[in-house]
């Protein structure tokens, strides 16, 4: 059976089924067509053309399978992939027809066919102007990056001789900055006359070998400027390989050429300059052969270039392990320091003076050295630094000397805080511990005349138990132990390494000997304890590591700490035993001063009541009167030994209460006027000379003063007494026309047991009372001062707060 031919035409059908077709398409050329902007005015046309082919079966006639628009193509599309898109479509079209059962006539299929051969060719056409357009601007952007390097293109045809330079390459060449057809030797005439037959040779080369080499020559220019040109090129065959034709390029190298001129004559100079280094180096060498200082110099590596055999000696290798290798190769522990400081050098060209470096010398590990590090540049002729040379310093006895100093200060300082033995002597230990030994022992002399640890310390705390057992054992004098041979001798003793047998002979017993062992000493330093050249003890100095020998720097600090302690031990003992003495002073005047007065008052007493009687003859009336101003004398004398010792003990106390001073003053003036009859006594009062005041100490200050002027005054002269209030005090002065006191004694009036010589040794006079006087005033809260001139006499000023303020009496 048939298939029934459907009576609709091909543009009928895909007017309905657009939709149908549209998708088909897409489905079988996937996402991102070429075609898919356009897809719809195409499918319009196709539509037009068909139905005009429809309504005019001629061929060709009426423009048949022409299209009414232009493809929207974008820039840089796929030609080949357009291509096949235009034929998935028309397929898309038939097979949409066959599906439908509509025949397509064939001025349909020319229709068809001829639309898509325009639209195709079109499409190619556009495709090739994008194209030529592309390459075009790609072409002269080439050509202006070529021209902006300053690099200068060429070329020429070997068969006919045509040449082409562009506008850079005639510039180079001094010419006409302009693209050009000049033959080649329009340029080759620039060309260094010595550089020319050269570059003809190599042509004549490059032609027989079909190969054109790079090669460099000098050009000359007009006013005789010489220009360095590199010239490229490569020659290019036919298929059979015969030349064609040469394509190259040019660029100027003269400031290249420049740089390597310098560069050459810098290496020169530089080569005339090491080798005057070299020169200097050798005699700076050997003028400090005999010269404690190492010397190197380091290259801008950091790498030996020179070494001397001090500083090889320093660093623990020799010249030829050192040289050509770096700081981190030779010295580590110290490159860290160096490296930065030799860069600044060579950055800057300043010099660097007096870097402090420590480090341990090779082949004695544990000692210490010190050194002083200066870096200097050393420049070329062009004052480039090409070389940091170093001088190396051993500072290490200086700076244990300023270590020494400042520690035998310390310890004077600490020391003469104190005048209490065992102070002292826990001050000298904990200076050995911090900076010497690792533990100590300290052994004096006591009065039995045996040796008795006192203090013993150290850094450990497990040795701390220890030396506090081992205090049970001090060494025995006599013994022949050799600590007490060290101290019979006087003299220091180190002992670099302690032996069992050593130990046997320091231990007193089997316990002793194992307090030792526990200890574990390895070397010890013995230091006597001498002042005044009386031997005081010993001091044991111990280390728990091994040492070669003690150092002289360090025998030299146990020296000085030893005579400086011994000097405070023997100091502290001196004040002990001033005090000691000064109490027993006391002790007796306070027992004795405090016993006599019983007696003395029985004295007085019997003497009073037989002047009372009325049958004593004048004789022995005179007689008792004399008995009973000694009495009187003594028992004053008695009353200013207590007082002394009260102020020497805690002050002489005061018990204040409501006085009138000028009244208090008056009533001891009428009693001294009294004892002296033939004496005058001026007083004046003036102002309100109420207060608060002890009334018998201030009876006692007022005798004192007013006794003292008589005594020093002239007989005839008289003592002028006088009280005055003040704003808030009063103020008492007691003057005399006397001599003024000496200078000499002037300061020291006020002291103890200090006697003026002109008033006689006979009355009684321990020269206590201005000492007593000048402690009761204090307790007061007051003052006393003293003016002595010649002409004017002597006058003594006291002022006294009206109200008792808290002071210590003592001053």
């Amino acid at each position: 059976m048939g298939l029934e031919t459907s009576s609709r035409t091909l543009a009928e059908v895909l007017e309905s089924r657009t939709e149908a077709l549209r998708q088909r398409w897409r489905d079988r050329v996937g996402e991102g067509a070429e075609l898919e902007g356009s897809l719809d005015d195409i499918l319009g046309e196709v539509v037009a053309v068909l139905r005009q082919a429809a309504s005019s079966p001629v061929p060709g006639g009426s423009g048949a399978g022409q299209p009414r628009g232009t493809w929207r193509l974008r820039p840089g599309f796929d030609l080949k992939a357009l291509l096949r898109e235009c034929d998935v479509l028309r397929e898309c079209l038939l097979d949409l027809a066959e599906e439908a059962g509509v025949h397509v006539s064939l001025p349909e299929v020319r229709a068809l066919t001829a639309f898509f051969s325009t639209g195709l060719a079109e499409a190619t056409d556009e495709f090739q102007r994008q194209l030529s357009a592309r390459w075009g601007r790609g072409a002269e952007r080439l050509r202006e990056s070529i021209s902006a390097a300053g690099v200068g293109t060429w070329w020429r045809d070997l068969r006919t001789g045509e040449s082409y330079q562009d506008a850079t390459l005639n510039s180079l060449f001094g010419r006409e900055p302009v693209e050009s057809h000049h033959p080649p030797e329009s340029l080759l005439e620039r060309v260094h006359p010595e550089d020319r037959p050269g570059m003809e040779a190599g042509e004549e080369l490059s032609h027989r070998e079909m190969r054109w080499p790079s090669r460099e020559f000098r050009i000359l220019l007009p006013g005789g400027t010489v220009r360095w040109l590199r010239q490229k090129g490569q020659i290019f065959t036919d298929a059979s390989g015969v030349p064609l034709h040469i394509t190259g390029s040019t660029v100027d190298i003269t400031e290249q050429k420049r740089a390597e001129a310098e560069r050459a004559e810098l290496l020169i100079r530089e080569q005339r300059a090491r080798q005057e280094v070299e020169e200097a180096l050798a005699l700076l060498e050997m003028l400090l052969t005999t010269v404690p200082v190492g010397l190197c110099f380091f290259d801008r590596e950091l790498r030996y270039a020179r070494i001397n055999q001090r500083l090889a000696s320093i660093n623990g290798r020799s010249i030829e392990q050192t040289l050509g290798h770096t700081l981190h190769e030779v010295v580590p522990e110290l490159a860290s320091r160096m490296e930065p400081v030799l860069r600044e050098v060579f950055t800057t060209g300043r010099a660097w003076f007096d870097l402090e470096m420590t480090g341990a010398t090779p082949g004695t590990p544990g000692e210490v050295r010190h050194w002083l590090v200066s870096s200097y540049p050393v420049r070329n002729r062009a004052g480039q630094v090409f070389l940091v040379g170093s001088l190396v310093l051993d500072v290490t006895e200086r700076k244990h000397s300023e270590r020494t100093q400042a520690l035998l200060v310390e310890a004077g300082t600490l020391l003469s805080q104190s005048l209490d033995v065992p102070t002292t002597l826990k001050s000298l230990a904990a200076l050995i511990v911090t900076h010497l030994a690792d533990y100590c022992m300290v052994d004096l002399l006591g009065e039995d005349g045996q040796l008795h640890r006192l203090e013993v310390a150290a850094r450990d705390p497990e040795r701390q138990a220890l030396l506090r057992r081992s205090m049970a054992y001090p060494p025995l004098v006599g013994g022949g132990s050799p600590m007490t041979r060290v101290l019979d001798g006087g003299e220091i003793a180190s002992v670099p390494e302690i032996t069992p047998a050593w130990m046997d002979a320091a231990a007193r017993n089997a316990e002793h000997r194992a307090i030792l062992e526990a200890l574990a000493p390895k070397s010890t330093v013995l230091v006597p304890l001498v002042a005044r050249g009386r031997k005081l003890g010993l001091i044991n100095l111990a280390w728990t590591r091994p040492r070669a020998s003690s150092p002289a720097m360090e025998l030299e600090v146990a020296r000085g700490l030893a005579d400086r302690a011994a000097v405070a031990i023997d100091n502290a003992r001196l004040y002990q035993e001033a005090q000691a003495a000064v109490r027993v002073r006391e002790d007796v005047v306070a027992i004795v001063s405090h016993d006599l007065r019983n007696p003395l008052g029985a004295i007085s007493l019997a003497a009073t009541s037989l002047l009372q009687r009325g049958d004593v003859d004048a004789r022995t009336t005179s007689m008792i009167g004399r008995i009973s101003a000694a009495a009187d004398r003594a028992t004053r004398m008695i009353r200013d030994l207590l007082d002394f010792t009260q102020a020497r003990v805690g002050g002489i106390p005061v018990q204040p209460r409501s006085l009138d001073l000028h009244e208090n003053v008056r009533r001891v003036v009428e009693e001294v006027r009294l004892a002296n009859p033939g004496r005058r006594i001026d007083l004046h009062t003036q102002g309100d000379g109420r207060g608060e005041w002890d009334e018998g100490r201030l009876a006692q200050v007022v005798t004192n003063l007013v006794g003292n002027a008589l005594q020093h005054g002239p007989p005839q002269s008289p003592v002028s007494v006088s009280t005055r209030a003040e704003e808030g005090s009063v103020v008492l002065e007691v003057h005399n026309d006397g001599p003024p006191i000496s200078e000499e004694l002037l300061p020291l009036l006020f002291e103890p047991y200090r006697r003026g010589t002109e008033g006689g040794s006979g009355r009684g006079n321990l020269g206590l009372g201005l000492f007593i006087t000048r402690q009761i005033i204090l307790g007061h809260g007051g003052t006393i001062e003293v003016r002595s001139l010649a002409g004017e006499g002597t006058t003594f000023t006291v002022r006294l707060p009206q109200r008792v303020r808290a002071r210590d009496p003592r001053g």
